[in-house]
């Protein structure tokens, strides 16, 4: 029977049906008397119930109310047909047209299309707004992903809207493999890499992107883990190979107390390392940056990690179907405990935008080319979302607290005292009482007006052009 020891957060619904299993031989007189219990009461049911229930709907029901009692939601019973969709989630594969979403003012944005996909043969563009699906109005990302996800070779009619007018596409759904790696340069010697997914390639391909970015001359790396649900251990082990010498990269203790260290070998890097972390980075991604945190490897930026730290087995039923079971929760190198609690960030960064300027920043990296344009920002060629990063309000230009003082290597507070916003670095403070036009609060943040921040940081250029904000920031930033 083939095993596979894997940990992830998956995007799936917590009611999907459950079970567990495993017992074998002849079962105990108690339990034989409890069976007989059941069968009864399910015999009664079949018979007198008004629904007319039949045997596959009780059992089903049975299994459910097995794994409900075990108060675990991260084991499952999966169905041949729920089985097939879930190894397509591990494999972050999907049967679309290729394009990311995003909610905004009771729309669906399109921030991204897929290369090669069948959204970007069709002329579909990141800025398009999603009107209708097949003849459906859609309001929110469920409504156009429930519709624009279907079998392969179908076809699925989008109303965009471009500019103020209407565009019509026919748009035929194919087998798409969303890549777990991707990477670039970001200058001054610092290079990105997004792992979204622990995935049965992530290893080589994270490998091959290593090495060409070290051929460009790396002085430092950001691994960028955020919205990285897990995957498989064993990606995750060979992954940490990159960056720890010798050392365990996690306790496994199974329901006896038993420890299996999970070993990793291999050859540290000799730059710093920073990974990015939020509050949707889990299991093997928390397995991973905890081995990293607690050796020193690396430096965490971010948010509090999601905290799910424990193991399934992935075991294939005789009868059809898999068994997803908890079977171990893992411990940090130094026995820290992850489940229910999380990790906590060395340098702890609200915002997406905020937390990769903080992340570049740590890394070494001083300057910065940052567009801004319909809540996409966009960081020395690295795009993230973070619609509160910069807006206009009464005609200026405000540039949100966290992220302005991560792009300035600065420090923010706030003097309830002398109800002042305080923004400081190299002992220069910028200090705005809340009531000052340079300052706007809105849902108790803090942004300063564009033309203070360029006065008191000079090296922070700016220019505006429509709805596109453009910053630039030379390397004489402290």
């Amino acid at each position: 029977m083939n095993r596979r020891l894997f940990t992830r957060l998956a995007a799936w619904p917590l009611a999907l049906a459950l079970l567990v299993t495993g017992m074998t031989g002849a079962a105990p007189a108690a339990f034989a008397e409890s069976a007989e219990q059941v069968e009864e009461i399910r015999g009664l049911l079949e018979r007198y119930h008004l629904s007319r229930p039949d045997e596959d709907t009780l059992n089903r029901a049975a299994i459910e109310g097995m794994i409900y009692a075990l108060g675990d939601p991260y084991t499952e019973y999966l169905p041949p047909e729920e089985w097939e969709a879930y190894q397509r989630d591990l494999e972050q594969e999907i049967v679309g047209i290729g394009v990311y979403m995003t909610n905004q003012n009771q729309s669906v944005l399109i921030t991204d299309v897929i290369p090669n996909s069948p959204a970007e043969r069709a002329g579909i563009q990141p800025g398009d707004v999603i009107v209708e699906v097949d003849g459906a109005a859609v309001k929110t990302t469920d409504d156009a992903r429930d519709r624009l996800l279907g079998k392969a070779g179908t076809t699925v009619n989008v109303v965009l809207l471009r500019d103020g007018r209407e565009i019509r596409v026919r748009v035929t759904r194919q087998l798409i493999r969303l890549a777990s790696v991707s990477g670039q340069p970001m200058g001054d010697g610092v290079g990105y890499m997004a792992l979204t997914g622990f995935t049965s390639d992530s290893p080589e391909r994270f490998a091959e992107r290593l090495e060409q970015l070290e051929k460009g001359g790396l002085k430092a790396l950001i691994v960028d883990l955020r919205n990285n649900g897990g995957g498989y251990i064993e990606a995750a082990q060979e992954i940490a190979s990159h960056f720890i010498r010798n050392g365990v990269l996690a306790h496994m203790i199974n329901r006896d107390g038993k420890d299996t260290p999970l070993s990793v070998s291999g050859t540290p890097r000799p730059y710093p390392v920073v990974l990015l972390v939020n509050e949707a980075t889990a299991s093997a991604a928390e397995l991973f940056a905890g081995a990293l945190q607690d050796y020193g490897a690396a430096k965490l930026v971010g948010r509090k990690t999601y905290g799910k730290g424990v193991t399934q087995l992935l075991i294939p039923l005789s009868f059809g179907g898999v068994l997803k079971v908890t079977t171990q929760e893992y411990l940090t190198p130094n026995n820290r405990k992850v489940e229910g609690i999380g990790l906590t960030p060395d340098v702890v960064v609200q915002g997406p935008a905020a937390q990769l300027a903080a992340a570049y920043r740590a890394a070494g990296g001083k300057t910065m080319q940052i567009t801004y344009v319909m809540g996409n920002v966009t960081i020395n060629g690295v795009r993230t979302r973070q619609p509160n990063a910069v807006y206009n309000h009464n005609g200026a230009w405000y540039v949100n607290g966290h992220f302005a003082a991560a792009v300035l290597g600065a420090e923010l507070s706030y003097d309830a005292n002398t109800r002042t916003v305080n923004m400081t670095r190299d002992g220069k403070t910028l200090s705005i009482r809340i009531d000052d036009q340079r300052l706007n609060v809105q849902n108790g943040l803090s942004a300063f007006d564009i033309r203070a921040l360029a006065e008191w940081a000079p090296e922070l250029h700016w220019n505006v052009d429509g709805d596109t904000v453009k910053l630039s920031l030379t390397a004489s930033a402290g």
